[in-house]
C-alpha cells in the first residue's frame, strides 16, 4: 500500500484520478464549490495549488469524492468494497513506534503557534467559520490508555483553540467526558493529510477498546508507523501532513454551528468541547486536506457507506443466513434507508429483519426487504416489488421513539426517531402469481449496442 498520502497521489494522478488547479482560489466557499462540482460529476479528486493568503500552501479535496476513489485507495475493484469491509474487524496489524518522521520537519510550539496560518477552509454557505473536517482524530480512554482514532469536525475559535464536536454517543466524546470525571482534559491528536487505509480504518464500526490503527494496518498490510507527539502522551502516523496537538478544556463548551451536515441541511448551533492547542507540527511544502459533507453524495457519505453496509450485512445474516444484497440508498445518505434482498425460507423472516435492524442505532428510518431475485440497487425493480409485493395495511411495520444518532432534521427530539420497514417479499404460499415476467434469449442478442 501507500506509504503516506503523497505517494497515494502521485498513483492517482497516474490513474488519471487527480486535477492539479492551478488558479488561484480562496478558502472561503470556492474550494468546497470545486469539490462539490466534481462530486457532482464522479470525480477527479482535486489539489489545489495556489490558495489565496495561503502562499507555500497546497490543499486537497475530493480524495474520496466517488466510490472508484474510495476503492483505489483500498486497491481493490469497486465491487469488492463490501467484501473488504466485512473483514475489517478481522484483519488486524500491530503499528509500529518510530523515533521521528517528515511531519516533524516543521514545528511550532508556544508563541509560533497560529492556526490561522493554516489554510482552513468554509464550506457551505451558512457555516459559521471555517471547520477541520477531515482530520484524525487520536485519543487515548483515560482508564484503559487504549487508542481510539476517528473523525470529527473543529471549528477555528482563534489562534490556538478548537472546538471538537464529538458526541458522547460516539468513543471519542465518551473518552473526554471519562477524563473530565477526573477533573482533566483528555490529551488529543489531529492528523490531516494521511495515507487512505487511515481514514478508512477510522472509520471502522468496532467495538470501543479496538485500536483502529489496528485496523488500518490490516487494511495496508502492513503496520502504521506513529511517533510521539512533542507536547502530548499520544502516538500519531509519522507520515501525516499536519498534526495538531491539544487538550480538551474540562467542563468548557463552545457555540458549533450552524453547519452543513451529512442529511444535505445544516445541524444547528451545539455546545462542543473546546480543544487548546498545544503544538503544531508539519511536513515541508504541506498539504493540507479538506473534505465536504451536505447534498449526498459527497466524501462524508461514501467513506460511511460500506461501514454501514458491513454492520447491516452481518446483522441481516445472524437473521437469515442466505442473505443476497445490502444497498444504502444515496438519497437515503448512505445511512438512514436501506434495501435488503434475502432468499427466504420462513414466512416472517422479513419482519424479523426490519425489527432488528431498526432497534441496531445506526440510524436507520426505512428498511425495504425485497426477495434475491430483485436488484437492490436498481430502484426501477425495488418499487416494482413494492407496487406487485407488497400492501400497506400487511406489510409496513412503523416504530416510534427509537434511540439513535441522527443528524435529521425532522426528528422530534435529540437523538430519538421513528422507523418504518416494508416487508417487499413474496408470500411462501402461491408464489407463481408474483413471478417477472421473461423474455427468452435476451442475453444472446447481440446486435443492439447498449451505448445507442
Amino acid at each position: 500500500m501507500y506509504e503516506d498520502l503523497r505517494s497515494y497521489l502521485s498513483f492517482l494522478e497516474g490513474q488519471g484520478q487527480l486535477l492539479h488547479v492551478h488558479q488561484e482560489v480562496s478558502p472561503e466557499f470556492e474550494i468546497a464549490a470545486g469539490i462539490r462540482k466534481t462530486s457532482d460529476i464522479a470525480g477527479p479528486a482535486l489539489l489545489f495549488e495556489k490558495v489565496r493568503g495561503y502562499a507555500g500552501w497546497r490543499v486537497l479535496g475530493g480524495l474520496f469524492a466517488t466510490r472508484k476513489l474510495v476503492a483505489l485507495g483500498l486497491g481493490i475493484p469497486e465491487d469488492q468494497l463490501l467484501e473488504r469491509y466485512l473483514t475489517l474487524e478481522e484483519r488486524r496489524i500491530e503499528p509500529e513506534l518510530v523515533q521521528s518522521g517528515p511531519v516533524k520537519e516543521i514545528r511550532w510550539t508556544g508563541n509560533d503557534i497560529d492556526l490561522y496560518r493554516l489554510p482552513i477552509v468554509t464550506h457551505s454557505e451558512k457555516d459559521v467559520g471555517p471547520y477541520i473536517t477531515i482530520g484524525i482524530q487520536i485519543g487515548k480512554d483515560p482508564n484503559t490508555g487504549v487508542r481510539n482514532v476517528s473523525v470529527h469536525r473543529m471549528l477555528l475559535m482563534g489562534k490556538d483553540r478548537l472546538s471538537l464536536w464529538a458526541p458522547p454517543d460516539h468513543h471519542l466524546g465518551r473518552m473526554i467526558l471519562k477524563a473530565e470525571d477526573q477533573g482533566k482534559g483528555l490529551e488529543v491528536a489531529t492528523a490531516i493529510g494521511v495515507e487512505p487505509a487511515i481514514i478508512v480504518g477510522s472509520q471502522a464500526k468496532v467495538p470501543m477498546g479496538v485500536d483502529e490503527f489496528y485496523v488500518a494496518g490490516g487494511l495496508r498490510g502492513a503496520p502504521v508507523k506513529l511517533t510521539r507527539c512533542e507536547t502530548i502522551d499520544v502516538e500519531a502516523p509519522a507520515f501525516a501532513e499536519i498534526i495538531i496537538e491539544g487538550v480538551t478544556v474540562p467542563n468548557e463548551r463552545i457555540a458549533d454551528g450552524p453547519y452543513g451536515e451529512y442529511p444535505g441541511t445544516y445541524s444547528e448551533s451545539k455546545q462542543a468541547p473546546v480543544l487548546k492547542v498545544t503544538a503544531i507540527t508539519m511536513r515541508r511544502d504541506p498539504i493540507y486536506q479538506t473534505a465536504l459533507t451536505g447534498m449526498p453524495v459527497t466524501e462524508n457519505h461514501t467513506l460511511i457507506e460500506y461501514a454501514n453496509s458491513a454492520v447491516i450485512y452481518r446483522e441481516v445474516k445472524k437473521i437469515v443466513p442466505e442473505v443476497k444484497a445490502v444497498y444504502m440508498t444515496p438519497g437515503g445518505t448512505f445511512r438512514h434507508h436501506v434495501v435488503v434482498s434475502i432468499k427466504k425460507r420462513s414466512q416472517e423472516e422479513a419482519r424479523n429483519v426490519i425489527l432488528a435492524l431498526l432497534s441496531l442505532g445506526l440510524g436507520l428510518k426505512q428498511v425495504i426487504v425485497v426477495d434475491d431475485d430483485i436488484d437492490v440497487h436498481n430502484p426501477v425493480e425495488v418499487e416494482w416489488a413494492l407496487s406487485t409485493r407488497m400492501q400497506p395495511d400487511r406489510d409496513v411495520i412503523i416504530i416510534p421513539r427509537l434511540a439513535c444518532s441522527t443528524l435529521d432534521p425532522s426528528v422530534p427530539a435529540p437523538r430519538v426517531s421513528a422507523g418504518w420497514g416494508i416487508d417487499a417479499t413474496i408470500p411462501l404460499a402461491g408464489r407463481e402469481k408474483f413471478a417477472k415476467v421473461i423474455v427468452p434469449g435476451v442475453d444472446r442478442v447481440n446486435y443492439i449496442s447498449s451505448k445507442n
